[in-house]
């Protein structure tokens, strides 16, 4: 509060030379939170020309339309204190003296916790209703109150018969750090389970942002598709697993990281043993299958690869970067920086180009990584706000002294930083093939079933192409052809590659690869196949 004192004094002292000032100031309602206070301090606006319409303004960062947002760090806040959020904070994309004038929504939340991507999932955390405010081109001083005055209560997930929220400690990452040697899981029962017999196991890795929630919304889907449908038949004939990738770093696609210890070991040491202990599962890896999309789709990629005697079929969709040569729309080793292109620049006639990190359906740019990577400096300085750029430092990347995550590139400038870039080839699954394409480059060929959007909103599917090319000059001696492909679907982005013939034809696949092993009883091909 010193800071926030003096930076206060000196406004009014120089008042006739500054620029009209604007603060938020934000009050814990002793109700919600008797005791004092300490975490980030996020204010989120939303402008009202922005097409986001009625999105709660704390709902942010948007990707398709970035909005104001700024933090300031606060330590052992009394309730009913103002915390005070200037031109001191960190900001994006400007100063709030620095807003252009309009009218605004806002939105205060007290991250008090650092366990998860999403602070509504961080019970404690603290939130204010939205405030509509006005900027005026008015050189006068602004305060915009904020009251905290809603908390983030426990989730409990509905008791729903078939499915099971189960929790196991791992000794290796209890090892590496005992407040996060807990993984959870999900486990949704077949539809009219069998007595005596035993099941094969579908084990689904969310994308960023999801956990093993979501089995709720699997259940639900199994449950309404016809028995007779591929998904109908696939629900009676597997158990379905929803991990949970979530942690301090965000996701940490279960693989083992400095930053995030040794979670692909966790699952397959001790989560599956668990698993295979509790329920009728058929112990074996061709009788595990994977499944995930995004970040997901990255992670059972990363599992099938290293862990070929734990899982079998891998069905991947739009994963993160496969090749990191293509990591989005930069080379990591090749290209000197992250944010901008000064080649393309004077091809343009231009300044400057920003590299995009995100394009909407039609390839109109919303956000670039410049922009992403400054919101997420707001969430969380240091590479510790927990979302997508910084979860990706937090796997690929070394641990600072400090125990954050290095810095790949300069948070400021965009430039990359080579020696850190050299140390991400251990997990650019690309270069893994390259390096030893006797073993992994059978058991992509058989196992992988990778989809992906030619329009792919970040870029996805560059990588997936070098990945494609790589494959499809293998050729292995062998009873009858692999069954793995990569299918490149054209004009798909990341969200509609979901309604295209190659996904929804994932379950059928699923369901002859657990016949082929005779894993489950087999069922003739329907008229017409």
């Amino acid at each position: 509060m010193k800071q926030t004192f003096l930076w206060l004094v000196m406004c009014g002292a120089f008042g006739a030379q500054a620029q009209r000032s604007l603060e938020f100031r934000a009050t814990v309602d002793p109700a919600v939170q008797p005791l004092a206070a300490s975490g980030r301090l996020v204010v989120y606006l939303i402008d009202q020309d922005s097409e986001l319409g009625r999105m709660q303004p704390a709902d942010g960062p948007f990707f398709s339309d970035p909005q104001p947002m700024f933090s300031v760090e606060v330590r052992g806040v009394p309730a009913g204190e103002s915390m005070v959020v200037g031109d001191d904070a960190v900001f994006f994309p400007v100063m709030p003296s620095e807003l252009k004038p309009g009218r605004y929504r806002a939105q205060a939340v007290l991250d008090m916790h650092r366990a998860n991507s999403d602070w509504h999932r961080e019970e404690g955390n603290l939130y204010s209703q939205p405030v509509t405010f006005d900027v005026t081109e008015r050189e006068q001083d602004q305060i915009v109150h904020l009251r905290l005055d809603q908390r983030v209560g426990s989730y409990e997930a509905r008791e729903e018969p078939g499915i099971h929220q189960i929790a196991v400690v791992s000794r290796a990452m209890q090892e590496f750090d005992p407040d996060r040697s807990m993984l959870r899981a999900a486990v949704i029962d077949p539809i009219d389970m069998e007595e005596g017999r035993r099941y094969p196991v579908v084990y689904e890795v969310p994308g960023f942002g999801g956990d093993h929630n979501r089995a709720e919304w699997m259940a639900a889907r199994m449950r309404f598709a016809e028995p007779d449908s591929d998904l109908g038949r696939l629900a009676r004939n597997a158990f379905w697993v929803v991990l949970d990738p979530e942690g301090p770093n965000g996701h940490h696609l279960f693989a083992d990281s400095a930053n995030n210890g040794p979670m692909g070991e966790a699952l397959t040491e001790a989560v599956i043993p668990a698993i295979d202990a509790a329920f009728a599962t058929i112990p074996k890896a061709s009788a595990r299958l994977l499944r995930g999309h995004s970040s997901g789709g990255w992670s059972t990629i990363w599992l099938g690869m290293n862990y070929p005697d734990t899982f079998g079929g891998i069905w991947s969709s739009s994963p993160d970067p496969v090749d990191f040569s293509s990591f989005q729309a930069v080379d990591i080793y090749a290209d000197a920086n992250m944010y901008r292109r000064e080649d393309k620049a004077q091809e343009m006639g231009s300044d400057v180009v920003w590299i995009p990190s995100y394009k909407d359906e039609h390839g109109n740019v919303g956000m670039t990584i410049r922009e992403e990577n400054r919101m997420e400096e707001v969430l969380g300085p240091g590479n510790t706000s927990a979302q997508q750029w910084d979860s990706w430092l937090a796997v690929f990347g070394p641990k600072r002294d400090d125990g954050t995550p290095a810095d790949l590139y300069d948070p400021k400038t965009g430039t990359i930083d080579r020696s850190v870039a050299k140390q991400y080839e251990k997990y650019d699954i690309v270069r893994q093939l390259k390096g030893n394409r006797a073993k992994f480059g059978l058991i992509l060929k058989d196992r992988l079933r990778l989809i992906v959007g030619d329009m792919d909103n970040y870029d996805l599917d560059e990588a997936v192409k070098k990945l494609m090319v790589e494959l499809d000059a293998l050729s292995f001696a062998g009873d009858g052809a692999p069954s793995g492909y990569i299918a490149i679907v054209p004009g798909k982005d990341h969200s509609n590659i979901f309604d295209t013939p190659e996904m929804e034809a994932i379950p059928w696949q699923m369901l002859q690869e657990l016949e082929r092993k005779g894993h489950i009883p087999r069922q003739a091909k329907k008229e017409g196949e």
